[in-house]
């Protein structure tokens, strides 16, 4: 695929991602109410298995921008950029399809634990008390917050990569 045709379709699917964090095509999750299962991230991965790692990170980063631009918190934004470039970075570690989702997932949720350690110890200490009540405990709190990661992962990788192959059947792409 000439570079040319990359950078388009980066910056369609980086577009497409703004506009669907837009019109909140989310889904709370139900045991930490404040984590959204959110349909903008199938946009980067989309740019992702179509034009490979670096392209699929580059339409996140135009996500992570157009919510900073739209007045989003930054953390929150970046947050969500971690999760999305750690999941390509892990799917991009192995051959077999299974094992890249699973390593996809694995690395999306040690980067998240991670993050909200920093987020909950560091930067927002007076939401961790707000968060223990609502999930009991630290250990659920990190629980809840993995199966959040996993299921998440799982959602957007699967209906990506359906996506793509229909789009294949359809439209003649070619090579990366």
């Amino acid at each position: 695929m000439r570079r040319t045709v990359k950078i388009s379709l980066t910056a369609l699917f980086g577009s497409l991602a703004i506009v669907f964090s837009i019109l909140r095509l989310e889904a709370s999750f139900p045991l930490l109410p404040w984590l959204k299962f959110d349909l903008a991230e199938i946009p980067s991965m989309l740019a992702y298995f179509t034009c490979g790692l670096g392209y699929g990170i580059l339409a996140e980063a135009i996500h992570y921008i157009g919510l900073v631009a739209r007045g989003s918190n930054f953390l929150n934004a970046f947050m969500k950029f971690l999760a999305v470039a750690s999941m390509m970075v892990g799917y991009s570690l192995f051959t077999r399809t299974i094992h890249k989702a699973v390593s996809g997932m694995v690395l999306r949720v040690i980067a998240m634990s991670i993050m909200n350690y920093v987020y909950f110890y560091f930067l927002y200490p007076n939401f961790l008390s707000y968060a223990l009540k609502v999930a009991g405990s630290i250990e659920l709190l990190y629980g809840y917050t993995a199966v959040f990661n996993i299921i998440h992962g799982a959602l957007t990788i699967g209906v990506s990569l359906l996506l793509v192959r229909e789009i294949e059947k359809r439209v003649k792409l070619p090579p990366k």
